[in-house]
């Protein structure tokens, strides 16, 4: 059958020549002047409008073409099938704490699904080969919820294969799984504390589904605290880069000009869902260790400190007597915590951890997540102007401790006003606080700084500039003894028990 149909289908394009040939030369022309000899057609300049390039520009093109060939052949496509839930009709989706994610909220296909038909999802995430015998670190949230073999890995080679889940951590956001392939290609990690604002780096991964894009950028920011993890534990120090991330990119690496991994790409900065001009990566130091204690664990073994911090702004800085804002604010110590057994107190600012700056509350929390249960670390702090090392032994995290929890504060130096209304604390009040002394705040006014910085309705302050408040006159008495602009630190309890200094500035006239 395949032979008559080809000598018919021959045979149809030698009449059509015929036809053609005839058609030809009825019109005056000879077939030959056609397909005969001529000039062939030439399209495009022969010779480049630039011979060549300047060293400096070709060596960076260079760079980037060495990284990707070096780096995508460890670079993973991650399919996750997870667990079948009922399905929610578009428009009616619930809100998605990982909203900002993107491994396993795309591609779904559950598309045209009843309500409420339980549907298996499939989602699309990278990853990163970090070992000859097959483990790969990503996104926790890539793999959340995944099937017991619902995981499947695809290399570059198109080799597929079916990954075990090793551990995942959602307090970093990072998971390891691992495959059996034999001797598999895998990165190089980098350093990232090395990592400067304004160095290049490539993106690599499967955004879209489009496999192993390579995208290109600077690091735009250190240290961001972009608040997606929603955990009370949750550690975010991310590299800021405006290569190109987007859906699908997650888990994957982002890498220096020497093909060294210094970023897992987790988060976008988006309106849309899509790339809109900066992508945030977990800084592959933090990465590396939780991705080493899943491995020899299944679980992450986390020291901690026991302090509650806060970070410091000028306003700050100014109550604090210090010339410029650096360090970062213990507001609380917890009990029988590795930081009261070294001696830190609330109200001192922690200058370094470990003979690194800090600078950035989350700056600390990476620190201290990248260390071992019983290091003995020495931590710089300054304490009454006075600075002094301190060493704190740290240890194994429980279910209640905190390793370095951060709180909220809005930065302003406009101060108009301190817009607080207080009242006398009687003994209910203070025996509700666990205090011995206070005032009660009454009502913060809207827009004010108090409000802005912080301060809220039922916190019970007890002390300003280290001074007990025992009733309205004291307070008063303090703010009068300061000229405008001059910054106080008020120690407050707040209804919560828990204890925080928010730093305010005395209002210019």
């Amino acid at each position: 059958m395949a032979k008559l149909i080809k000598r018919k289908l021959a045979y149809g394009a030698g009449a059509l020549s015929v036809v053609a040939a005839v058609f030809i030369a009825s019109m005056g022309l000879s077939f030959g002047s056609i397909t005969g000899s001529h000039k062939p057609v030439k399209l495009g300049a022969s010779t480049a409008p630039i011979s060549q390039l300047p060293p400096a520009i070709q060596q960076l093109s260079d760079a980037f073409m060495s990284v990707a060939k070096a780096v995508t052949p460890a670079v993973v496509q991650i399919k996750v099938t997870s667990t079948p839930k009922a399905v929610n009709v578009p428009g009616n989706q619930p809100n998605n704490m990982f909203k900002f994610f993107f491994g396993p909220n795309f591609p779904f296909h559950n598309f045209n699904m009843p309500q409420g038909s339980p549907q298996p999802e499939v989602a699309l995430g990278s990853g990163i080969i970090v070992s000859p015998d097959g483990y790969i670190i990503t996104n926790n949230h890539v793999v959340r919820g995944a099937d017991p073999n619902g995981i499947k890995v695809t290399l570059l080679d198109k080799r597929q294969f079916h990954a075990k889940l090793i551990g995942r951590d959602p307090t970093t956001d990072i998971a390891v799984i691992k495959i059996d392939g034999g001797t598999l290609p895998y990165v190089s990690l980098g350093n990232s504390d090395s990592v400067h604002v304004g160095q290049w780096v490539e993106a690599i991964g499967n955004p879209f589904g489009l496999d192993y894009t390579v995208t290109q950028g600077i690091v735009s920011a250190l240290g961001r605290n972009i608040d997606i993890l929603r955990n009370k534990y949750g550690i975010e120090d991310f590299i800021q880069t405006d290569a190109v991330i987007n859906p699908g990119n997650s888990g994957g690496p982002l890498v220096n000009l020497h093909g060294q991994v210094v970023g897992i790409n987790t988060a976008i900065a988006t309106n849309t869902g899509s790339y809109e001009g900066y992508g945030f990566a977990i800084p592959i130091n933090l990465a590396k260790s939780v991705a080493e204690d899943l491995i020899e664990h299944g679980k992450v073994i986390r020291p901690y400190m026991g302090v509650m911090i806060g970070g410091i702004d000028q306003t700050y800085a100014d109550a604090l007597g210090m010339k410029n804002p650096e360090g970062v604010l213990v507001q609380s110590v917890e009990g029988n915590s590795p930081a009261e057994a070294a001696g830190i107190k609330a109200g001192d600012v922690i200058l370094k951890f470990d003979g690194t700056p800090i600078n950035e509350a989350s700056r600390l929390q990476e620190l201290v997540a990248t260390k071992q249960p019983g290091d003995k670390v020495p931590v710089e702090v300054l304490r009454n102007g006075k600075k002094m090392t301190l060493e704190v032994t740290l240890k194994a995290r429980g279910g209640s401790e905190f390793a370095a929890t951060t709180t909220s504060q809005v930065a302003s130096t406009n101060l108009q006003s301190l817009g607080l209304n207080v009242d006398n604390a009687d003994h209910a009040t203070l025996k509700k606080y666990h205090q011995k002394h206070g005032v009660v705040v009454t009502r913060v006014m809207p827009g004010s700084e108090a409000q802005d910085r912080g301060m809220q309705q039922g916190d019970l302050i007890t002390s300003v500039d280290n001074e007990s408040i025992n009733s309205i006159d004291e307070l008063d008495k303090i703010i009068k003894a300061h000229k405008p602009g001059d910054a106080l630190l008020f120690r407050v309890t707040t209804q919560s028990k828990t204890q925080e200094f928010l730093a305010l500035a005395i209002p210019s006239k």
